[in-house]
């Protein structure tokens, strides 16, 4: 693979969270399944498949995480997984789930929503768990969000050290604690292992009184692309880049999956275009 090329363009159940039932009040009839969002994947075209905490793979059985991943095997799509918390055993849960989905990387979160871990534990928690995701090959990526500064994140894997430990790169999640894209950039780019693009604009309120974030395709919006790319290559890193969707509710629940569907269509399409990520058409079957 090319030293310009980062990695794959992936989708996961964060692509379609209509579909996958995240929104409690307004869930399908049929939520998505693993092995429906494996299907998605298929469908779009791309090679990596990444189930995060809005499809937790720990509320499956064993049967329907082995249909998801031996039909992603059959696609050769790369299959990644994701939860929230650093409690050694919630942690070691994952690793059995990561090794029977055939997945070499877990993405967690500090804590749970409105429930922050302090640092230390977390840094005592990766420390307790890293030695037997080392001996099974599973990295750990760890996200940030806005309950911690990227200068925090960054700290905690520097701290300890460890090859298998990294980070999951999303720009938007730390725009909420005033961080400014260079800002995160510099924190984090240098341990990136994984990345999440969660595509917007900012508009005023209707009011004139302040701001909203609204969900859009990916590269229709603000996010800095470009330099989010090129800051990650200018650090040697590699990483899969999954699409990830704020789309706005729209007329119904049908349509508003028919659109977040097609919005996963465009954004594949123009990441696929711009040249650094490894796209429907330039998928060659190569693992990084």
């Amino acid at each position: 693979m090319s030293d310009r090329i980062l990695g794959k363009i992936g989708v996961g159940s964060w692509t379609f969270p209509w579909a996958t039932g995240t929104v409690q009040d307004q869930r399908p009839t049929t939520i998505l399944t693993p092995v429906d969002v494996v299907q998605r994947t298929i469908d779009i075209g791309v090679h990596v498949v990444h189930f995060l905490d809005n499809l937790p793979l720990d509320s499956f059985d064993n049967q329907m995480l082995d249909q998801a991943r031996d039909l992603a095997r059959q696609h050769n799509i790369e299959v990644e997984v994701g939860t929230r918390g650093t409690e050694p055993e919630h942690l070691r849960k994952y690793l059995s789930i990561a090794q029977r989905m055939g997945a070499r990387l877990l993405r967690t979160m500090g804590g749970w929503h409105k429930a922050p871990a302090p640092v230390d534990q977390i840094k005592a928690n990766f420390r307790e768990v890293l030695p037997e995701f080392a001996d099974a090959g599973v990295r750990i990526a760890l996200e940030n969000y806005e309950a911690y500064s990227t200068s925090d994140i960054a700290a905690i894997v520097r701290a300890i050290g460890n090859a298998h430990l990294g980070v999951c790169l999303d720009l938007t999640n730390s725009f909420a604690a005033m961080e400014s894209a260079d800002e995160i950039l510099e924190n984090l780019a240098p341990f990136t292992i994984s990345v999440h693009l969660k595509e917007f604009t900012v508009e005023r309120l209707e009011y004139l009184m302040g701001f909203a974030f609204r969900g859009k395709p990916t590269g229709q919006g603000v996010l800095p692309l470009t330099k989010i790319f090129e800051t990650l290559l200018a650090n040697s890193r590699k990483a899969n880049v999954i699409v990830e969707q704020w789309p706005p509710f729209h007329e119904n629940l049908e349509k508003t999956m028919e659109m977040e569907f097609e919005w996963a269509r465009q954004g594949v399409e123009h990441l696929a275009a711009m040249g650094y990520l490894v796209g429907p058409e330039k998928f060659s079957g190569d693992s990084l």
